[in-house]
């Protein structure tokens, strides 16, 4: 049933829209929200509201309640205290909101447009920390930390490929970022991913906000050292439809690429 559906998706990307969910689950806005309306009445899901300032952007988010938490348990068949969901976790601030959401956006358009491209989207983990003994490339103490937006699998037949993700909402300076770079350098020169991760190589993907915050995050990272291991796109640009396209531009690179790596076309 789409309203046990819609139950497992909340749980699963803590916070979504309903335009969201709908394009997740590939039904229109008007039959999804009259679903939700009744699942936040029953007390299955969370109807957050939100301030905004654009009229055309969704004023409520969609969580877990208490119901749908023992809803997923029983689904699931494992012991309630397994459902990792508290009530607390609904009262966050909207700049954590906004980011979740706009991370969500790049997991909705990936699996969605798995499909389409012959691939799999076979692991997607939250904020993954990564604590390694390394030297901090800034610091020069061990172990070195960061924590990326996500850790993503995906499958192409017999091929892995893996990725972090880095959602960049503007309000990182770019001493920041530089740092963040520098930490990822670090940690893919001494080869510690294929043992944390079982893959040989991995792609740092950061979507921004604006055409104008992608160049300059790539030249923050260009600066740095950063080469074709490091991807930049838009938000706008990620979405199911396009996920295949030529829309990431490489660190030290003028071509654009598609995701699954083969580039096609000139960046502008």
């Amino acid at each position: 049933m789409l309203s046990t559906r819609f139950i497992h998706a909340v749980h699963s990307y803590r916070f979504l829209t309903a335009q969201q969910i709908a394009q997740l689950h590939q039904t229109n806005v008007s039959t999804t929200q009259s679903i939700l309306d009744r699942l936040a009445d029953g007390g299955l899901v969370a109807a957050v509201r939100r301030p905004v300032l654009d009229d055309t952007q969704p004023d409520t988010v969609y969580a877990l309640a208490q119901r749908g938490a023992n809803q997923v348990a029983a689904d699931l068949g494992v012991d309630r205290g397994l459902v990792r969901w508290r009530k607390y976790h609904n009262y966050v601030g909207l700049p954590f909101v906004e980011h979740h959401l706009a991370t969500n956006d790049v997991r909705i358009a990936l699996t969605v447009g798995a499909g389409t491209l012959g691939y799999t989207l076979e692991e997607w983990r939250y904020e993954v920390p990564i604590r390694e003994d390394v030297d901090d490339p800034d610091t020069g103490v061990p172990p070195l930390k960061f924590r990326p937006d996500a850790y993503i699998q995906l499958s192409i037949g017999p091929r892995r490929l893996h990725f972090f993700l880095e959602v960049d909402m503007a309000t990182e300076t770019h001493a920041r970022f530089a740092q963040k770079i520098r930490r990822y350098l670090a940690y893919k020169e001494e080869r510690l991913f294929r043992y944390r991760f079982g893959g040989t190589a991995f792609r740092m993907l950061t979507a921004a906000t604006t055409t104008t915050r992608v160049r300059s995050l790539k030249r923050v990272a260009e600066g740095e050292g950063a080469r074709r291991v490091f991807w930049f796109a838009g938000l706008g640009d990620i979405a199911p439809e396009t996920i295949g396209d030529p829309v990431w531009s490489l660190a030290g690179e003028d071509e654009k690429a598609s995701l699954i790596g083969r580039r096609v076309a000139r960046a502008a």
